[in-house]
């Protein structure tokens, strides 16, 4: 008994020790961990689905879900950014119910467009079986942009248990209906209410946590509140908003122009390619990008020597660490996603080989792109935002206008991704320069 109590003193001990301390840091524990659980599930059950689906099946899902991520950003005009922002819960539940007005505003109209012009989006897409399910984006478009709205006011509330929570709920919900489906129907619908449905249940949760522990706040709402919120915080939709749409396009417009221009089953390998290695990369990228920029944001604006040592060290150390697993991935992917995924993907597994230095250079990269935020030069996030979606869609035209196949096509746009991660870079150290002189 006096054992067993030791050893449960010591691990309790033990998790305070590496627990980071705080109420801040833990936040960012409890999120971090919840994004990562979820991913991890995405991960784990690819193997089942590519079993289930079709490359082609993938390849319809990455067209919706990149339409739906662009869709997303609009859903409440950024808006939510703003929740955050007012000392009272007064003026917070006033941005919340403008932002769900919007929200219902962009739903509908997405649904008109897609009404009048989804067999022209089929067109441009090249993915015929995709007409039949685009009715899903408007109802993505409300659990995916319920959810955002939500998180923010978690946020401002220091739910970060709650949001963690959600995160992984999403990711069980998601991986449930995506495996359940694929069992009990043919095509790609499994993969597409999996993903809706993921976002429906985190906003649900959220929504749920929302309505016990602050129903007062939210009966105080009034019209007059949500038309004085809307005209003050119209600087997020005109700025963050365009910002942001650029951003997406830039993101997802490559899974569109795959298969456009090179047909669904393309697409799906692209799509499985990025879905096994970005999420956990992104983990990781994520996680270190944060830490720098607290770590940065400490550092004394009159020291711009030391902020530009701590740029060029994590620049080395990042690289460094990216270049064991990149290598490794680009000796044994075509052979692990046959083993692991079926033969049917052995391709993606070479899209992942040739995409290999661009996963290596983004790794070593953007966790540095708080460095623009920290010195207020968001101009130059958006001018380089705007030059990547230049670059990426210029690189994917030019190789379809030169009869490139599938795979030069693949190896143009990681040329181009790499280029763009390169000149990023540049831009954070020029401005880190110019901030300090480089005589310091």
């Amino acid at each position: 008994m006096l054992e067993g109590n030791a050893t449960v003193s010591w691990l309790k001990e033990t998790a305070r020790s590496v627990l980071p301390r705080g109420r801040f840091a833990r936040g960012v524990t409890v999120l971090a961990g919840g994004a990562a659980l979820g991913q991890a599930i995405n991960v784990l059950v690819s193997p089942v689905l590519t079993r289930l689906y079709s490359p082609e099946d993938f390849g319809i899902f990455g067209v919706f879900s990149s339409i739906l991520a662009i869709a997303i950003v609009v859903a409440s005009l950024r808006y939510e950014y703003a929740i955050l922002l007012p000392e009272d819960d007064e003026s917070a539940t006033s941005i919340l119910a403008l932002c769900f007005v919007v929200l219902l505003g962009t739903a509908l109209c997405s649904w008109f467009i897609i009404r009048s012009v989804g067999d022209q989006i089929v067109t441009w897409t090249n993915t015929p079986g995709l007409g039949q399910y685009l009715w899903l984006i408007p109802v993505g478009m409300l659990g995916a942009g319920a959810y955002q709205i939500l998180n923010y006011w978690a946020v401002r509330k220091r739910d970060f248990v709650r949001i963690g929570r959600t995160r992984l709920s999403r990711g069980v919900g998601r991986a449930s209906f995506q495996v359940g489906l694929g069992f009990a129907a043919s095509g790609p619908l499994g993969l597409l209410v999996g993903q809706v449905a993921g976002e429906c249940i985190g906003g649900a949760s959220l929504a749920s946590a929302a309505l016990s522990k602050d129903r007062t706040s939210l009966e105080r709402v009034s019209l007059d509140g949500i038309q004085k919120a809307a005209s003050r915080y119209r600087r997020f939709p005109i700025f963050s908003g365009v910002a942001d749409i650029i951003d997406a396009l830039g993101l997802n417009a490559p899974q569109l122009l795959f298969a456009a221009f090179y047909g669904a089953e393309v697409a799906g390998w692209f799509a499985l390619g990025q879905r096994v290695i970005a999420a956990p990369l992104n983990i990781v990228v994520d996680s270190v990008s944060q830490v720098y920029f607290g770590e940065a944001a400490r550092l004394p604006r009159n020291d711009p020597r030391s902020r530009r040592r701590l740029f060029l060290k994590l620049t080395g150390r990042l690289a460094l660490m990216g270049a064991i697993p990149v290598a490794l991935i680009c000796a044994l992917a075509p052979w692990f996603f046959a083993v692991v995924f079926g033969q049917s993907w052995e391709t993606a597994g070479k899209y992942v080989q040739i995409l290999g230095l661009m996963f290596a250079i983004r790794f070593a990269v953007v966790p540095l792109q708080h460095t623009l935020n920290i010195l207020e030069r968001q101009d130059l996030y958006l001018a380089w935002d705007s030059t990547r979606l230049v670059m990426v869609v210029g690189a994917l035209f030019a190789a379809k206008a030169l009869g490139f196949s599938h795979i030069g096509a693949v190896a143009a746009y990681s040329v181009a991704m790499s280029a763009a991660y390169v000149l990023f870079w540049f831009i954070g150290w020029n401005a880190l320069t110019a901030n300090g002189g480089l005589k310091n």
